[in-house]
């Protein structure tokens, strides 16, 4: 029994492996995240992601990047909302006609982040369905 069970795990690693052998990820620090860069499997709260050509089945793409100069006050929560938003705009980013299932995500630093010296807004279009795109949003 617990060979016959030893055995179907082995078959069942063997097979998932081989499936992920073509989609080689790089885990990637979310500070190293770059425009352009899609992620299977993306998790926004997370430290690191899984980076993927765009080409290969995934859940996000990072669209937009703008870095605040170091200078420059703390606009406050409901600014940087609305300009990492603004990220997601932009004209190099092309939508599918049907858009029903994907949304934004814009990420932007806390107060305290600002005076540490975060400044950075990111805006990504995710998949609601999974690592089901297979393109770039950026052309």
């Amino acid at each position: 029994m617990i060979t016959a069970l030893l055995a179907v795990g082995l078959v069942i690693w063997g097979i998932s492996a081989f499936a992920s052998a073509g989609r080689p990820k790089t885990a990637v620090e979310s500070t190293a995240y770059a425009k352009g860069d899609c992620f299977a499997d993306f998790d926004a709260a997370a430290n690191s992601g899984d980076k993927v050509t765009c080409t290969d089945p995934h859940s996000a793409q990072l669209v937009g990047v703008e870095n605040a100069g170091d200078a420059e006050a703390y606009p406050g929560r409901d600014a940087l909302e609305q300009r990492a938003s603004q990220l997601c705009k932009a004209p190099n980013i092309v939508l599918p006609g049907d858009t029903s299932n994907l949304k934004q995500r814009s990420a932007y630093p806390s107060q305290d982040g600002w005076k540490g010296g975060d400044r950075r807004m990111d805006c990504y279009i995710l998949s609601t369905n999974g690592n089901t795109l297979t393109a770039s949003f950026l052309h």
